[in-house]
């Protein structure tokens, strides 16, 4: 049993370089912004803005920590995005409270077993022209109590690649910056800090976003 959980472990480094190789076959290039301040070592919540299905596979290539994802339980069933995510995915059913509440549940599981969370809070890719969509609780909720920093990826151009409204995908450059880790030091209480702690992810992935979209998103 313990050889099985050693090689189910060792299995989660293998998609950052099956991410790497997929993005490079589809032609798409991807350049990352401050670097030195992602501890691929340490246990962290990756959170991101949300565009594009590709999203996932960005994140996959350029997160090298071990990791686990949550988000719509559909991707399970997408080529590519399905295969390479089926052990690394916490699958949440949104419109059924208690699935939501048992993924919830899995993530507190998963961070105890000391496994890095990526979950981009917009929930469903965005394809209207706002910068941000509404943030869910999720990864704050998850955040706050266990204390693990919270390590802000913005990703610029993946809406341009492969838009949700758009079957076609193309070639091109996505840049992703990364933010220093907000520790939750300051961060201790969900019911007074989270709406703070949203805001101040929001506003990191907005100084990159207004940058390249100062009149918000081209709606396809």
């Amino acid at each position: 049993m313990s050889g099985n959980k050693s090689l189910l472990y060792k299995v989660h480094f293998l998609p950052p370089h099956i991410s790497t190789i997929v993005l490079f076959l589809w032609g798409i290039r991807i350049v990352e912004h401050n670097k030195a301040r992602v501890d691929s070592t340490r246990q962290m919540i990756f959170v991101g803005n949300h565009r594009s299905y590709l999203d996932a596979l960005i994140s996959g290539s350029v997160i090298k920590n071990y990791k686990k994802y949550i988000g719509k339980a559909e991707v399970l069933k997408w080529p590519v995005l399905g295969f390479l995510l089926e052990k690394l995915y916490i699958p949440v059913h949104r419109e059924d409270k208690n699935h939501r509440a048992w993924s919830m549940e899995q993530l507190y599981v998963k961070a105890k077993e000391g496994a890095s969370i990526v979950v981009f809070p917009e929930g469903t890719s965005n394809n209207t022209s706002a910068l941000l969509k509404h943030f869910h609780d999720g990864a704050f909720r998850l955040a706050i109590p266990t204390q693990l920093p919270i390590m802000v990826m913005t990703i610029i151009g993946a809406g341009e690649v492969w838009n949700r409204n758009v079957f076609l995908l193309k070639p091109g450059v996505i840049h992703v910056y990364w933010s220093d880790p907000i520790e939750m030091t300051h961060y201790t209480d969900i019911d007074k800090d989270m709406e703070n702690l949203k805001n101040v992810v929001k506003s990191e992935m907005l100084i990159h976003l207004k940058k390249h979209y100062p009149f918000g998103y081209k709606v396809y």
